[in-house]
């Protein structure tokens, strides 16, 4: 007893976050509840005890391949970066896993230490996450909820039962001549939301919320963190596996689209063109180990046979986030807004077998996001600038830009908002003025990086390694920035609020009435003390009169 008595709490949870991989799972599971509660002990105290702006707060991004982590202080674009981290997921490793908890844990525990549990953030990624603006007739605010939830469900056709429904109400909007009452109204499936939630709580870090990944740039925007962000500005995201377009108006996210041209696309592309020029030289051909001279921009022609993509006119139909079924090489892929995807054309046969590597191409590809130009003078891509690179990225950067146009276009005329004046660009392609100048180039729209870290990161080409570019961090530096206030919360939705404002007035007409009871008590209380003192001065009165008189008083005849 000796031993544990002076054991605080505090010291409690940091042991059980501390603990070995094995023996925390299996202790984990029992006292995930009583940790979560500490927690949100934890942080009550701290909220009472400093501004909102001053506690650290920490964003994860989750994605198949890798964590990405930043802790923040502060609220306004002079934000204080406290640490970030880029951590790779094992294959095979996914949420739900005790190898995904045991990961959380130590992630978490490196970035944040033996500090006070922060304000934590994460977001969705599923291929059921589903967003739709919708608007309905003006009615009393307290039928606004019901009228959204069965407006969107008709539009959205969801089953309450599996997923989590909530939207973010935007006040009224003209439509049509007529006044409506708009709402972004977004779905995420239930079991995804509970596997995240409860892997952090078994982590020893509960959540503050959760939410999906576009509205952690809508975060960024209502922050004011980008700069010079017109009244429509649309954001293209390119991912590894997936990119995704988003257009803002003043702030709000008004309209999402996935495409499924990205990076693996055009790492497939530089391989092929690489391949197809080192099989038209003999010298390459015949001695595929030695060095081969740089590449000609012409050969970026050679990467014609890469397969194509069906490309629908109409974008009509729910905004579906799919995560999952994407440009992956060798994989089928699903454009779920272009509708049923035509045949793809048969890639050209190589005369033997490829004299490139994927990974090989993966290193030539990233000279356009890093610039180094450190690759050895025996590799394939070897003195090729970022232009060069482009230039054999060229077929699927236009089918890209095909797509993102079409949307504008669709966004501007189909649906009939005002026409997007700006973009920008975010993720690891975001650090390439090479790519950046040519989607500004071919959409015809002023077009720079989304990167509000700044020069908080580093130069991309550091000593000792390469680091992230910044752009590549802004969905965990805009999930760092969420708070119940601005940023939707799948943890928290308009029935959670509703229950909350109900709670909330039920506590205020209740302390109202309590200090009307009060009040009126002591009113009644003054009232019956000033009758007292009244008929006590009365009575002194009479005794000095009667005194005067010589008279006593006869209590008998009274």
């Amino acid at each position: 007893m000796g031993k544990d008595a002076g054991i605080t709490p505090n010291q409690r949870l940091l042991e059980l976050i501390r603990k070995p991989a094995a023996a925390a799972a299996a202790s984990v599971g029992a006292t995930a509840r009583p940790v979560e509660a500490v927690a949100a002990g934890r942080r009550g105290l701290l909220a009472g005890l400093l501004p909102r702006g001053k506690a650290a707060c920490v964003g994860v991004d989750i994605s198949q391949t890798h964590l990405v982590c930043v802790k923040i202080r502060g609220r306004d674009a002079a934000f204080e970066l406290l640490g970030k981290a880029v951590v790779p997921v094992p294959e095979g490793v996914a949420p739900g896993s005790p190898e995904f908890v045991a990961l959380l844990r130590q992630t978490l525990s490196g970035l944040c230490g033996a500090d006070p549990l922060p304000h934590l953030w994460a977001a969705v990624q599923s291929s059921r996450a589903n967003l739709q603006f919708v608007t309905i007739p003006k009615v009393p605010s307290r039928q606004v909820n019901n009228a959204v939830f069965w407006t969107a469900k008709k539009e959205l056709g969801f089953d309450e039962a599996s997923v989590v429904f909530d939207f973010e109400p935007r006040g009224e909007v003209a439509e049509k001549g007529a006044t409506k009452i708009g709402a972004m109204a977004y779905t995420a499936p239930r079991d995804a939301v509970n596997v995240v939630r409860g892997d952090f709580a078994k982590a020893g870090f509960p959540l503050a919320g959760l939410t999906l990944e576009p509205f952690s740039h809508q975060t960024l925007f209502r922050r004011k963190l980008v700069p010079a962000a017109g009244a429509a500005t649309a954001n293209l995201h390119v991912g590894a596996n997936w990119s995704r377009l988003e257009i803002f108006s003043n702030g709000d996210l008004m309209f999402v689209r996935v495409i499924k041209t990205s990076m693996a696309g055009m790492i497939q592309a530089v391989q092929e063109a690489l391949d197809a020029y080192r099989h038209s030289s003999p010298q390459a051909a015949a001695s595929p180990g030695e060095p081969e001279s740089e590449a000609e921009p012409a050969m970026a022609g050679d990467a014609s046979g890469e397969a194509g993509l069906s490309l629908s006119p109409e974008l009509s139909g729910p905004m579906l986030l799919d995560l999952d079924n994407n440009d992956v090489p060798g994989g089928r892929v699903l454009d779920l807004d272009a509708g049923p995807a035509a045949a793809p054309e048969p890639a050209q046969a190589s005369p033997s077998r490829p004299l490139v590597s994927m990974e090989q191409a993966r290193e030539a590809f990233e000279g356009i996001i890093y610039g180094c130009g450190d690759l050895p003078d025996d590799h394939p891509g070897a003195g090729l600038g970022p232009d060069e690179v482009m230039n054999m990225l060229e077929p699927v950067a236009s089918r890209l830009v095909r797509q993102v146009e079409m949307t504008l276009k669709h966004y501007r005329e189909s649906l009939g908002y005002d026409a997007v004046t700006g973009l920008t660009v975010s993720g690891p392609l975001g650090a390439s003025d090479a790519f950046v100048r040519y989607i500004g180039e071919q959409t015809g729209l002023p077009c720079a990086a989304l990167d509000p870290m700044g020069d908080r990161v580093p130069p991309a080409c550091a000593p000792g390694g390469r680091e992230a570019p910044g752009p590549a961090w802004t969905q965990a530096l805009g999930l760092a920035f969420s708070e119940q206030a601005i940023t939707p919360n799948a943890l928290f939705t308009y029935v959670a609020k509703a229950a909350q404002r109900t709670s909330r007035l039920v506590e205020q007409w209740s302390l109202v009435g309590l200090a009307v009871v009060l009040s009126a008590m002591a009113y009644f209380s003054f009232d019956a003390a000033a009758r007292v003192r009244a008929l006590t001065g009365e009575r002194e009165a009479i005794k000095r009169e009667l005194a005067v008189l010589g008279a006593a008083a006869d209590p008998g005849g009274l």
